[in-house]
């Protein structure tokens, strides 16, 4: 048995639908306010609302925009006595199923209108539903793959290290052993790091809103950024002193300190520069001339921050994917999370972040966070 809310601005006519819909075998209710059948939708959650679009107190369309806020909104269904084209065409912007005028025949043609709108509904949610459920396998496929690929990496390599070591033999070099023991340490902070950021893409917001200097944050993100991409170099077998070699070329450019101090989530802040920054050394380690610029505005109460850099860009397809938890070109210990977690920080905070790149021409990713 379906519930169904009638709104009418006729009791005369909603008694009569009742009627029609209730010998049908479902239960009905019947308002004659807005404000009363948005509270019955709230408590009771109706399978179907059927509402005129005259009413004493608003009008039915009011209804349809205020029903369409609730999580869930039910189905609805404009119903009245005077059909007019401009409001049939909003009504069905607002979300409603179907916009009918009352004939002569509609109370006899009512049930089986309400049974066909239920169907269709039915069906409909129970698409999204096995569409929900695919993705979200998908994501968990995709996922335990990402995470067996990258530990299996990561603890390997620690193991690997501490084989190396060999403390029965009294003749291996001590300097050796301490070489060997610092690569499976740093192993497994790789370990800890994609832990950590994993976490951070699913986290609650961290800490209130505070008085902060862009500029400052962005420095600090960008000593982080190096310091981690120094230990990834050395991870993947870079000798430290050619690694600092290697990021003592690049030129970085913070164009952030004329901006006032501004009042933003300062952890979430570090976290998506710090990101924004990581990839984009990524992307310039191999250019003639490595060039990164961070650079910022305030554009009507909003902070707009863009990352560039002249690094080797991406293609079509690439682009495509590059905000995608866990995609990467690189197939590399500790990749494929850094523009999806800066992406999730930025929708946290109810911004917005847009990415452009070409292959050879570098690529430039723009923030935008409400204040």
């Amino acid at each position: 048995m379906s519930l169904i809310l009638i709104l009418e601005d006729s009791r005369a006519m909603a008694e009569a639908a009742r009627e029609a819909l209730t010998g049908a075998g479902h239960e009905v209710v019947v308002c004659l306010g807005v404000a009363e059948a948005l509270s019955l939708c709230q408590e009771r959650r109706p399978d179907l609302a059927l509402t005129e679009l005259y009413l004493p107190e608003g009008s039915g369309l009011d209804f349809l925009e205020k029903l369409g806020r609730l999580d869930p909104a039910p189905p609805a269904v404009m119903v009245t006595g005077c059909g007019r084209e401009e409001a049939a065409a909003r009504a069905l912007r607002l979300g409603a199923r179907d916009y009918l005028v009352k004939t002569e025949a509609y109370l006899e043609e009512l049930p089986g209108l309400v049974r066909r709108i239920l169907d269709e509904w039915a069906a409909r949610q129970a698409g999204l539903e096995a569409e929900r459920l695919r993705r979200r396998l998908e994501a968990q496929n995709e996922l335990a793959g990402w995470l067996a690929h990258n530990f299996k990496n990561i603890l390997a390599a620690s193991i690997g290290y501490l084989n190396l070591v060999n403390l029965r033999d009294p003749g291996q070099d001590r300097e050796r052993q301490e070489e060997y023991l610092e690569g499976s340490r740093r192993s497994q902070e790789s370990a800890v790091e994609l832990l950590e950021r994993l976490i951070r893409l699913t986290e609650a917001e961290d800490g209130e809103p505070e008085r902060i200097i862009v500029a400052e944050v962005v420095s600090e993100a960008w000593e982080s950024a190096q310091a981690r991409t120094l230990a990834d170099l050395a991870a993947r077998g870079q000798e430290p002193a050619a690694a600092r070699a290697l990021l003592g070329r690049v030129a970085f450019l913070n164009s952030t300190r004329r901006l006032e101090p501004l009042t933003l989530v300062r952890a979430d802040l570090f976290s998506i520069m710090e990101a924004l920054l990581r990839n984009a050394l990524e992307s310039v380690l191999a250019s003639p001339d490595p060039r990164i610029l961070v650079a910022g505005e305030m554009n009507d109460r909003r902070l707009d921050l863009t990352v560039r850099d002249n690094g080797r860009g991406m293609d079509e397809n690439v682009l495509r994917h590059a905000l995608e938890p866990f995609f990467s070109t690189k197939g590399e210990v500790g990749v494929g999370l850094g523009l999806s977690l800066a992406h999730s920080l930025v929708h946290r905070q109810g911004g917005e972040l847009s990415l452009t790149s070409a292959p050879g021409a570098g690529a430039a990713v723009k923030i935008s966070l409400p204040l």
